[in-house]
């Protein structure tokens, strides 16, 4: 299967790449080959000059509408930081949202909502 994407209207949007979801046990894909796969993609087309967009939650901002599975812990700070392995670079955008959902009433949808992103998406 031959596959072409035009990078001035493609963009690549990377979700939850971040330590507190990273450093869980992922299935049915481990997170290093999700991140591996993720920063290989993100070459490419930042090398096509094509837009990378990363999403992560802000873990410590999450609203308690459930109990934790793991308890009454909260997750340490760092849980929010996007792992170094992303290797985001100038020029990404990185959006920070406050709740589960990756796009209700947060900033991507903000962004998606814009006439080239609502085309490239």
């Amino acid at each position: 299967m031959n596959l072409s994407l035009d990078p001035k209207t493609t963009a690549l949007v990377l979700i939850d790449l971040q330590r507190g979801i990273v450093g869980r046990e992922l299935a049915p894909h481990s997170s290093s080959i999700v991140v591996r796969n993720s920063v290989l993609l993100a070459d490419a087309l930042r090398s096509k000059g094509g837009p990378v967009i990363f999403i992560w939650v802000l873990m410590l901002a999450l609203p308690v509408d459930a109990p934790s599975p793991r308890g009454s812990t909260s997750p340490p700070p760092e849980a929010s930081e996007l792992v170094p392995e992303t290797n985001a670079q100038p020029g990404d955008l990185v959006v920070a949202k406050r709740q589960w959902g990756a796009f209700y009433e947060t900033g991507p949808n903000s962004i998606c909502a814009t006439d080239s992103f609502a085309r490239s998406l």
